[in-house]
């Protein structure tokens, strides 16, 4: 707890400067005593107080400094000082630098204030003219000690940084500095007994120049009666253009997944809950390091990994920044490492805040070597994120969120504890998350939706599939519905919703394909292969609909199967059912007509993608061995063995199904005729026709 009276009645920017940085002045000072050169990355705004300060300091050491900022032409031993230079701050900067380097003593540092300037590079890899000049100039004189600044929002040359041994990184100010950086005056903007401490995770980003500013401008009332005013006015000046506030509420938003909200207050947002009610700092600081601060959100697109990140940023009161991994990476040399930066520098400036690097995998895919590994460009760029996530102080409220559809594809580096440490799973939502969700999107659009007509929405989306990907429903899709309702609504000036409507709103159109019967009877068979195989293995789901009816749905047709019980464990048997469900649409036409149709595209596809990762990523094929190959990575002779055992698998399970068919044949008659005639076929019916088939079989 900060006590009142041990604050600080005034303070300046300098002295501010001092409390915060006070051991690291002194670190600076020994280094540039023993003639070492040091860098220090901070802000432009607190160079000049770094160096009245340091100047001081070694001046009872008898060391002079030369602040070499480009004001004034180097002085050359006459009577005559120009003052500003007509060439340019650049070139004068660069006269100042040959002429003390060239004219410096063991007793003089050399101060470059902006030396990031002065050395910068082009994202075209090319020097400037300044930098080709300065360069052979500042390693001309190895006596010669710098003090150098670099600003966290350049880069600077690799070359110009080796110059300097000692490098320190100041940006924001430690916790424990806070209580210096504090006047009476200011403290009293906020409520009788309220703990100060609390504010650090707001201030935590800035310089103590910066601070200094904000809190001299505070206004109100002495000891008000809320804190929430001068907070508000703490973020609005603190909070970077980029940055976002959200208003996202976990559970009034978000509609199921109940379980990912269970392990983010957990893990997360509780353990922060108990940190507010902390005041002694040892209890604090064994709090601080075990808070997670890189997240995973991973799962299909479309499951709301975002929006959840939004949700969480609601819940800790933090700003969020939205980054694309796609728009992080650039052509230019160094480029992709500066957006980086310059990403983390405005969050933590903006703390808490929450940074969401989004399609993370597009830059931070696994590292190999070889052909098709990922490019220099994603190595640098996952450097330069993992240095960013380690510079963080430990009690800093800087949360990084990666989303991705593969987590398995991420680098490794990235997802080791002390990193990206939480990872959580955002999977498509069962029938009672799509029940929530739908609710939601009634409430506040207005739909009107009755609750009868919300649980017919949840169970057929979890029947369908989009049409382009084939994935199941998503949260957008949901979305999607209820805009098309609402859409109806505005339009049609209706108050309810009849079955037409929504069965309209789930195909997102009156368009409808209208097959003749040759049509139907074509895919009526397709369909009928694909039940008929499925019912006849045992390692095949259960059959749970089989239709040719497209009144809710692009497809001419499906089979509905359930979910297997064990999602994430899968066998090479259960494959092969799968493979051979898949084929049983293609062979029951070739069966009945003795031709195929172009129906078994989508079916085709599948299955070679499966087929595909039997044989190269699970080690599930005899010929091919327990390799596991990019395609990118195989040699001529690998790919036709890969080729080889592809094609073996594949003519295995497509000769299964029409043995399958062949010996049911009449079982697949009936189902077929049964689905002209009625369109649909629930699994009761199907397994009552089943047992009809089998006891006529037997008689």
């Amino acid at each position: 707890m900060i006590e009142l009276d041990k604050l600080p009645t005034q303070l300046d920017e300098r002295q501010a400067l001092d409390v915060a940085y006070s051991r690291d002045l002194y670190w600076i000072m020994k280094k540039l005593e023993t003639g070492v050169s040091v860098l220090v990355e901070c802000e432009k705004q607190v160079i000049p107080y770094f160096y009245m300060n340091l100047r001081q300091r070694l001046r009872e050491s008898e060391i002079r400094m030369e602040y070499l900022d480009g004001r004034m032409e180097p002085q050359d031993g006459s009577s005559d000082e120009s003052t500003e230079s007509s060439e340019g701050v650049l070139r004068t900067m660069l006269k100042q630098v040959k002429y003390w380097v060239r004219n410096s003593t063991d007793q003089k540092v050399l101060v470059l204030p902006h030396i990031d300037l002065l050395a910068s590079q082009s994202h075209s890899e090319s020097l400037t003219s300044e930098a080709r000049e300065v360069i052979p100039l500042l390693y001309e004189n190895p006596r010669v000690i710098f003090l150098g600044f670099q600003d966290p929002n350049f880069s600077m040359n690799k070359v110009i940084e080796n110059l300097f041994p000692a490098r320190k990184k100041l940006i924001g100010i430690d916790r424990g500095s806070l209580s210096g950086l504090i006047t009476q005056s200011e403290a009293k903007k906020f409520p009788r007994g309220f703990n100060l401490q609390q504010v650090y995770q707001y201030v935590s980003g800035l310089n103590p120049v910066r601070l200094r500013q904000i809190f001299s401008r505070l206004e109100g009332l002495d000891f008000p009666d809320s804190e929430k005013p001068v907070i508000s006015q703490l973020r609005e000046m603190t909070i970077d253009s980029d940055m976002e506030i959200p208003i996202v509420s976990m559970e009034n938003d978000i509609g199921g997944y109940n379980e990912v909200k269970k392990k983010l207050d957990e893990e997360i947002l509780s353990v922060l809950r108990y940190r507010e009610t902390l005041q002694d700092e040892a209890e604090l600081a064994q709090v601080d390091p075990i808070i997670p601060k890189g997240v995973i959100f991973w799962g299909p697109p479309g499951t709301g990994k975002t929006f959840f990140a939004k949700a969480m940023a609601t819940a800790l009161n933090a700003t969020i920044i939205i980054v694309s991994g796609p728009e992080l990476k650039s052509m230019w040399h160094g480029e992709s490492e500066e957006n980086i930066r310059k990403t983390f520098f405005k969050a933590r400036q903006s703390a808490p805040s929450i940074i969401v690097f989004d399609e993370m995998d597009s830059f931070a895919s696994a590292r190999e070597s070889g052909p098709g590994a990922s490019s220099s460009v994603n190595h640098s760029m996952v450097n330069q994120l993992l240095t960013e996530m380690d510079g963080f102080r430990k009690e800093e409220l800087v949360f990084v969120v990666g989303t991705t559809n593969f987590v398995s594809s991420l680098d490794a580096a990235l997802l080791r504890p002390g990193r990206f440490e939480m990872k959580i799973e955002i999977p498509f939502p069962k029938e009672e998350d799509r029940k929530k969700i739908l609710e939601i999107y009634s409430s506040k659009m207005k739909l009107g939706l009755s609750e009868k007509q919300i649980e017919f929405l949840a169970h057929k989306t979890g029947e369908m599939s989009d049409p382009m990907t084939g994935s199941p429903f998503t949260g957008d899709h949901l979305y999607s519905v209820a805009r098309f309702l609402k859409r109806i609504s505005i339009r049609e000036k209706k108050t309810e919703f009849d079955q037409k409507d929504l069965f309209r709103a789930l195909r997102g159109g009156d368009a409808k394909v209208r097959l003749n019967d040759n049509e139907r009877r074509v895919v009526a068979y397709h369909e009928a292969g694909h039940a008929v195989v499925a019912l006849s293995l045992k390692d095949a789901s259960p059959v749970e609909r089989v239709t040719i009816d497209s009144d809710y749905t692009d497809a001419l047709g499906y089979l509905k199967q359930a979910e297997r019980e064990n999602k994430y464990v899968f066998t090479r048997k259960q494959l092969l059912a799968d493979l051979i469900v898949l084929m049983g649409g293609r062979e029951a036409e070739h069966l009945i007509f003795q031709d195929i149709s172009g129906g078994s595209e989508n079916d085709i596809y599948r299955a070679n993608l499966i087929v595909e990762d039997m044989v190269t990523r699970y080690g599930m094929s005899e010929a091919f061995g327990v390799r596991v190959q990019h395609r990118a990575n195989l040699s001529d002779s690998a790919q036709k063995e890969r080729d080889k055992a592809i094609n073996e698998i594949l003519d295995i399970v497509k000769k299964r199904a029409r043995e399958i068919l062949e010996k049911r044949k009449d079982l697949l008659v009936g189902i077929a005729e049964k689905l002209i005639e009625q369109r649909v076929l629930e699994r009761e019916e199907i397994l009552k026709f089943v047992d009809e088939y089998v006891a006529h079989k037997q008689a």
